[in-house]
Formats: structure tokens, C-alpha cells, sequence
């Protein structure tokens, strides 16, 4: 068990290292070598290449906002650098989620974090905490997809004008949900003994 523990601080550790390379590399051949290694982990681990190209297209209004603000800032040339490392880190992000579970993530913040022992803070407490904040993302995204679709079947249009003006029919609706949810994993936690 211990060794296992141990392998899954490395991949996380590695994980770390390597994207926080991505974005000290400066030269498009280099990166070119980052995309190939992403490529290959993801025929190695068996991983679907078009699902991840869905998230890349997913996350494209986010990349392509940010590389025209560093091209406007910045320049052209370093503009396109930033874009093509945030793709590459959505890839290698996609690759390590997919084999990287949540129990896992717990373990290894838990491990990580063991010497802050020394000035009384549990790394057991964070790992919790860092477990429910990663599993309550998918949470929300099915809130927001389930409050749009309700919206829509009320006849209300979705767009930046009527969330703005009326915002009190998408936001309450949406706080509400989100508050019944965190009652339900309080009330989880409470069960299990976790939580006082």
C-alpha cells in the first residue's frame, strides 16, 4: 500500500512539474516535443483522442480570449505561444483527470501535507476538502445544464441581457440547488463521522 501511496504522490508530482514546464517553454519545436509526449500518453493509457479534442473545442472561447489579450498586450508571437500552452495543458490536464481519481487526489494532498502536522493543521481535513470542492464541480455543471434547459422550457432567452437584468431567475434558482446540495454532503459527512 505504502508503495502505491508513494507512486501516486509521483504522478501527481509529475504532473505538476510538467505542466508548469509548458509554460516556461519558448520555442514552438519544443512544444511541438510536448504535444507528441501528450499524444503518446494518451495511446499509452488508451486514452479516447476525440473526447479529448471535444475538450479542447469546449474550452476554446476561454483560449482563444486569452491568447487575443496577449497578443493585443504582449504581441503577436507570445500571444500564439500562451494559446498553444494552454491547449497543451488542457490536454495533459484531460490525460491525468481521466487516470487521476478523486480518492486518489485525496491521498496524495493527505501525504503531501503531512509535515504541517508540526504547527497543528490535519492534512486529513484538507484532503476532505480538496475531495468535495474537485467532486462538486461536475455537481454545479449538472445544476447550470438543468436550470438552462428549465429556463428555456419557460420561455426565457439565455443570453448576456436577460441573465444581467434578471438575474434573480437564474441566480436563486441556482443558489438554491447549490445550498440543498452542500446540506446533502454536510449531512453525509455528519453520517460517516467526518464532521462534528
Amino acid at each position: 500500500m505504502k508503495k502505491t501511496k508513494f507512486l501516486w504522490v509521483l504522478e501527481f508530482l509529475l504532473f505538476i512539474m510538467y505542466t508548469i514546464l509548458i509554460f516556461f517553454i519558448k520555442s514552438y519545436e519544443l512544444l511541438a516535443v510536448v504535444l507528441a509526449i501528450n499524444i503518446l500518453l494518451m495511446l499509452a493509457l488508451k486514452e479516447n483522442i476525440k473526447n479529448a479534442l471535444m475538450l479542447i473545442l469546449k474550452l476554446m472561447p476561454f483560449i482563444l480570449f486569452t491568447t487575443i489579450i496577449n497578443v493585443l498586450i504582449t504581441g503577436f508571437s507570445f500571444g500564439i505561444l500562451i494559446g498553444i500552452r494552454l491547449i497543451l495543458v488542457c490536454n495533459i490536464t484531460y490525460i491525468f483527470t481521466r487516470k487521476f481519481t478523486i480518492n486518489k487526489l485525496q491521498n496524495t494532498v493527505e501525504i503531501l501535507l503531512k509535515p504541517l502536522k508540526i504547527i497543528q493543521i490535519d492534512s486529513k481535513e484538507i484532503g476532505i476538502i480538496v475531495a468535495i470542492g474537485v467532486s462538486f464541480v461536475p455537481i454545479i455543471q449538472k445544476e447550470v445544464q438543468e436550470l438552462k434547459y428549465s429556463l428555456k422550457a419557460k420561455g426565457f432567452k439565455l443570453n448576456i441581457k436577460n441573465i444581467l437584468t434578471k438575474s434573480n431567475y437564474v441566480l436563486l434558482p441556482l443558489t438554491t440547488s447549490v445550498i440543498k446540495r452542500i446540506g446533502e454532503i454536510e449531512n453525509s459527512l455528519i453520517s460517516k463521522g467526518y464532521a462534528n
